[in-house]
C-alpha cells in the first residue's frame, strides 16, 4: 500500500471515529439532560387581560402616526428638549404641528392599561417604541414652554405625566428593550423637574408634595422582572425554532429544515440551552433589589467562551452555548439601569428638599442630615453602593458614586477615564 493510500485510509478512519465520538457525546449529553429536572414556571410571564378599549397601546399608535418630527432639524429640536438655545418660533411650530399627536397622547394617559402585542421573535417590528420616545421629546418641549410661560403648576403636572408614561412602558409586557426605553423616558421627566425647581414659582408646600409624589416612581422592579420573563419566553421560542431548522430570516423548505435539524443534533441541545437561559435570568432576578455593589453574579453559568475547542465540540451543545452568548442581555447593564433609575429619583427628591430649605433659610444646608427628619427619615442612600448620598455644599453638587463604585468627589464623565460619578448640580 502506497503512502498516499495509507494517508487516505487513515483520514477516513479518523473521520469515522470523530463522527462516532460526536454522536456518543450527543447521546450521553441527551441522557444527562433528560435526567435533570427543569421547571421554568417561575420565569413565565402571565399577560394581563386588558380590553382593547382600555389599552393605551392603540391610542399611542395613532399618536405616533400623527407625530411631526422634522429629522433635518434634529439638532435644534435637541436644544428645545434640553431647554438650551431656546427658539420660541420653533417651539411654537413643533407644538402646533403636534397638536393632534399630543391630544392622543393625553387621551392614552387617561386609559388604565398599556399592553403591547405578545412578541413572537426577535425580529418583531417594534418601531412604535422609537415613536414613543419622540412623543416624549415633544412633550418635554411642551413642558419647557409651559415653564417659560410661568405656568409651573401645569408644567410640573406634565412632567409627572411624562415620568408615568415611562413607567407604563416599563410595564407594557414587552421584552428588555421596552424597559430600557421606558427608563430613559422617566429620566427625561425627572430632568425636567430638576431644571424647573431651580427657578420655580411653586410654594414650599407644593414642592414638598412633589417629594412625596416621587416615592411611587422608585425603581420599577416589577417592570424589570416582567420584561426579563418576556425576554426569556422569546429566547425559548428562538431555541425551539432553531432546533427545527427554522432560523429567523430564512426561507428553507420543510425538507431542508429537516436535514438542518438532523445535522444540528450532535451540536445542539434545546433543553440544555433553555436551562442555561433560565439559570442566567434567575441570577439577574435575585440581584434586582440589591445595591449595585452587592450584586453577585457568581451563579451565572459559564458561557463556555474560554473552554478548549474540542471540549466545547464534544459537550453536545456548542451551538446552544453560542446562542446563550448571542441572545442573553448583559446582566450588569440591567443592574446599572435599575440603580441609575433609583439614583435619578433620589437626586430629584433631594434637590427639591434643598430648594425648600433655601427658600426658608436663604442658604443651602451644610449637611444633608439637616433635611432629616422633616423631608426624609434618614439621609437617602445611593443605590450603587448602599451608602448615604454624597453632598458637597461648597461645590453645590450632590452625587452618586455611579457604576465605578469610587468616590471621586463628584467627577463628571470625560474622554480620559471611564471612572466617573453621577453628579447633580444645585442651580439655586
Amino acid at each position: 500500500m502506497t503512502g498516499r493510500k495509507i494517508l487516505r485510509v487513515s483520514a477516513i478512519i479518523l473521520l469515522v471515529l470523530v463522527t462516532c465520538l460526536l454522536f456518543i457525546a450527543s447521546f450521553l449529553s441527551l441522557m444527562n439532560s433528560q435526567k435533570s429536572s427543569f421547571n421554568d414556571s417561575d420565569l413565565i410571564y402571565v399577560r394581563p387581560d386588558i380590553p382593547v378599549a382600555s389599552n393605551a397601546y392603540w391610542t399611542l399608535l395613532k399618536a405616533t402616526n400623527a407625530l411631526y418630527w422634522p429629522d433635518k432639524q434634529e439638532r435644534q429640536l435637541g436644544d428645545l428638549i434640553a431647554n438650551t438655545n431656546w427658539s420660541d418660533a420653533l417651539a411654537a411650530e413643533v407644538l402646533a404641528k403636534n397638536s393632534a399627536c399630543l391630544n392622543l397622547f393625553d387621551k392614552a394617559m387617561q386609559q388604565p392599561g398599556l399592553l403591547v402585542p405578545q412578541p413572537k421573535t426577535f425580529e418583531d417590528n417594534i418601531s412604535y417604541a422609537g415613536g414613543w420616545r419622540k412623543i416624549a421629546n415633544v412633550d418635554s418641549i411642551r413642558i419647557n414652554s409651559l415653564h417659560r410661560e410661568k405656568k409651573d403648576a401645569e408644567a410640573f403636572d406634565r412632567a409627572f405625566e411624562l415620568i408615568q408614561f415611562g413607567q407604563r412602558i416599563e410595564n407594557c409586557g414587552g421584552p428588555i428593550i421596552h424597559y430600557l426605553i421606558g427608563s430613559a423616558i422617566k429620566s427625561l421627566g425627572l430632568i425636567r423637574i430638576r431644571q424647573m425647581a431651580a427657578n420655580t414659582t411653586l410654594t414650599e408646600d407644593d414642592l414638598a408634595g412633589l417629594i412625596a409624589k416621587l416615592d411611587q416612581f422608585r425603581p420599577n422592579e416589577e417592570g424589570l422582572i416582567n420584561s426579563l420573563k418576556v425576554e426569556y419566553t422569546t429566547q425559548c421560542k428562538y431555541v425551539d425554532d432553531s432546533a427545527k431548522g427554522n432560523f429567523p430570516g430564512t426561507t428553507n423548505s420543510s425538507t431542508q429544515r429537516f436535514w438542518i435539524s438532523l445535522g444540528m443534533k450532535p451540536f445542539f441541545s434545546p433543553r440544555r440551552t433553555k436551562m442555561r437561559f433560565a439559570q442566567t435570568d434567575r441570577s439577574i432576578l435575585k440581584n434586582i433589589s440589591k445595591p449595585f455593589a452587592d450584586m453577585d453574579w457568581s451563579n451565572l453559568p459559564d458561557a463556555g467562551s474560554n473552554a478548549p475547542v474540542l471540549e466545547s465540540l464534544f459537550s453536545g451543545n456548542i451551538m446552544g452555548d453560542m446562542f446563550v452568548q448571542m441572545l442573553e442581555p448583559i446582566w450588569t447593564t440591567l443592574g446599572r439601569a435599575k440603580c441609575r433609575e433609583n439614583v435619578n429619583v433620589t437626586a430629584t427628591q433631594l434637590l427639591l428638599a434643598l430648594k425648600i430649605y433655601k427658600m426658608r433659610h436663604g442658604k443651602i444646608p451644610q449637611s444633608l442630615s439637616e433635611l432629616v427628619p422633616e423631608f426624609f427619615p434618614r439621609v437617602p442612600t445611593d443605590d450603587f453602593d448602599g451608602k448615604p448620598f454624597r453632598y458637597l455644599p461648597e461645590k453645590k453638587i450632590i452625587y452618586s458614586v455611579g457604576p465605578c463604585l469610587k468616590d471621586l468627589g463628584g467627577k463628571e464623565p470625560n474622554n480620559e477615564s471611564e471612572d466617573y460619578n453621577l453628579t447633580f448640580k444645585i442651580d439655586f
